[in-house]
Formats: C-alpha cells, structure tokens, sequence
C-alpha cells in the first residue's frame, strides 16, 4: 500500500490492533464500545452533517444493496432513513461517529482486518475449508445492538458488498 519510505510500512488492521484499540477507548476515554447511541447504525439518529453521504437503498427483487444517488453535501439531513433506505456517510461526515478522535468505528462500514478465519462450507455438503476473513464493527443498515463496534465476524475472502471497508495502518520500521 505505501511503499515510497523505507521506513514506512502498511497493511490493513489486525484483529489484535481492533481489540486493542476498544479497550483503549473504553478504559482511557470511558467509550461505551456497545455504542448503542453513537455511530452510523439503521436505528440512531445522525444529526449536524458537515460532510457527504449517500442513501443507499435494499431492493427486495434482486436482494442487492445499491447506492442510487451518489455522494452530496449534508446540510439538512438529520435522522438515517431506516427501512429499505439507509446513509452511508463520508469519513468525518459527522462528529457524532467519532470517539477519542477516531472516526467510523461504529457502525458505517464494516472494516476488513488482516485476521484469517477458516470455516467449512457446510451450504456444499463438502469438507472444503474456504480462506476467510474477519470483518469488524458493523454496518450502516443493521442495528448498534446486533453489530457493536466491538462485533466480530467472517465472510469469505472474495466477497464484495457496498458494506464492507477497511482501515490502514501505518508502521514505523
């Protein structure tokens, strides 16, 4: 990812740098890591947008999430949509995403780590173990009690889904 230094690396979050990282915010900053009330989950309230954002929309017939209208400037947005249309926000789209001055670690997106998962494809009725990957936090369109920015989770390695981020970090060698 960056190369340019030779002191320098990056790579996406562990596992370890996620858990780290929560236990930080709850203990040093008094985070509620279930973030019930904060973050850009389908049952909290966004309020004083500054930045862009999208709607995203479900459609039952084809059972894909699609962002219709691309990105636009907040400025009377103030409540996610629910139902089958939700808000997917621009880092820094909001002060209310941010906790300890990390952004979008509850809700928004779901962040890919480095951490590998391995599982059976039970849905195959084959003993293959597929690569997976482990995804934290959760999403837009799913309620902070179901996904917390503590939630832990795998899919498989080549899928795709407008829910899905990542965060880099960066190495001193």
């Amino acid at each position: 990812m960056y190369s340019t230094h030779d002191y320098v690396r990056s790579g996406l979050v562990t596992g370890t740098q996620w858990d780290m990282m929560m236990k930080y915010m709850q203990d040093t900053g008094n985070v509620d890591i279930i973030s019930s009330d904060w973050g850009n989950y389908d049952n909290v309230s966004l309020a004083n947008l500054t930045g862009y954002y999208t709607n995203v929309t479900y459609s039952t017939n084809s059972s894909t999430l699609g962002a219709t209208d691309g990105f636009k400037i907040a400025e009377s947005l103030t409540t996610n949509s629910g139902s089958n249309s939700w808000v997917l926000l621009t880092t820094g789209g909001t002060e209310q995403v941010k906790k300890m001055n990390i952004y979008d670690v509850a809700g928004n997106l779901y962040e890919w780590t480095q951490e590998a998962a391995y599982r059976k494809n039970i849905s195959y009725g084959d003993d293959s173990i597929y690569n997976t990957y482990v995804l934290r936090s959760g999403a837009f369109r799913n309620a902070s009690s179901t996904d917390p920015a503590a939630y832990r989770a795998c899919t498989y390695a080549l899928n795709a889904s407008t829910t899905y981020g990542f965060r880099i970090a960066l190495y001193l060698q």
